[in-house]
């Protein structure tokens, strides 16, 4: 019966992790390879010597921050039917997925069946490992749950030279609320995120839009698209946290640092702007940049019948 139940749990953890995933543009996700273990030192819960490792899912991408990488992203999926369990068990999970998703990486990299899928994909010279840890939880009551502050202790013991994410059920949900709000606001023209210009990539050609999130803005509490139409660009910035009038302030500065004034549109997108509420805030904070030409909005990315204030009449 627990078997059972386990078996299930994970079958729906893989479910709703490949549908998160392809909403944020993964998609000819790698499901499912068996990779043979190369390291004495990872040994099974019974002290055994580990065979394998499983691979729930991969995934290749070109990083748009770097020259000349690919990314290879490990992705492990844990879910729980129920919710997620107190601080203690939850820190010591953790570190039992994170050690586990290490142990693949450490095996993978050496692997001639992803080598072979490297090569298929033309990857790129330069070839970054990295691990994507989606833990998510099926209660209800807290199905926004945000653990990460939780773990915060715990990542920092975490051992190893590997770089890990994590999706959670807090993260998921912003995530989902970006794409839902992008698409909706898309219909009759299109949509990209916006990759600004960080990390050492220093070539002129290498695009600065795309429908995948990089691991980079996957992980950050800002997430900037473009929407096109009618032959018009407006720049989006979704910002993961509440409204504050110094925090719009630093919205406005990174949309007017992204735009560069090629897009003389930036809509700043707080989960609980209220205009009713915030409207007054919103109008001060933007005097702070009044020599700029630019249009600058905030909004809700969660709908409500607020909302009519800044739609109006239809």
């Amino acid at each position: 019966m627990a078997g059972e139940k386990s078996k299930r749990s994970g079958e729906i953890g893989e479910a709703l992790a490949t549908a998160l995933l392809e909403r944020i543009g993964w998609y000819n996700l790698i499901h499912n390879i068996s990779i043979e273990c190369n390291t004495p030192s990872h040994v099974t819960g019974k002290r055994k010597q580990r065979q394998s490792h499983g691979e729930d899912q991969v995934y290749l991408y070109n990083n748009p921050f770097h020259d000349d990488r690919t990314d290879i992203v490990h992705v492990s999926n844990k879910n729980i039917i129920g919710r997620y369990p107190q601080v203690g068990t939850l820190r010591t999970t953790f570190k039992s997925h994170i050690k586990e998703l290490g142990e693949t990486i450490e095996c993978a990299k050496h692997n001639q069946k992803l080598r072979e899928i490297g090569t298929a994909f033309q990857a790129r010279k330069k070839r970054y490992h990295a691990g994507l840890l989606i833990w998510l939880h099926n209660d209800h009551e807290d199905i926004e749950k945000n653990i990460l502050a939780d773990l915060a202790p715990s990542r920092t013991d975490v051992e190893g030279e590997i770089p890990y994410y994590i999706i959670d059920n807090g993260r998921a949900a912003f995530l989902l609320k970006v794409v839902d709000d992008l698409r909706r606001r898309a219909v009759g023209g299109d949509y990209n995120f916006f990759f600004p210009r960080i990390g050492t990539s220093i070539t002129v050609d290498e695009m600065r839009t795309g429908r995948a999130l990089p691991l980079e803005i996957l992980a950050s509490d800002i997430i900037p698209a473009v929407v096109t139409k009618d032959g018009k660009k407006e720049l989006f910035l979704y910002a993961n946290e509440a409204f504050h009038i110094d925090s719009y302030k630093n919205l406005m500065a990174y949309g007017l640092n992204f735009a560069s004034g090629l897009i003389t549109t930036i809509r700043i997108g707080m989960s609980n702007y209220n205009a009713a509420r915030d409207e007054e805030d919103a109008s001060h904070a933007r005097l702070v940049f009044h020599n700029r030409d630019e249009t600058i909005s905030p909004f809700s990315f969660n709908r409500s019948i607020l909302d009519l204030l800044q739609e109006g009449a239809q």
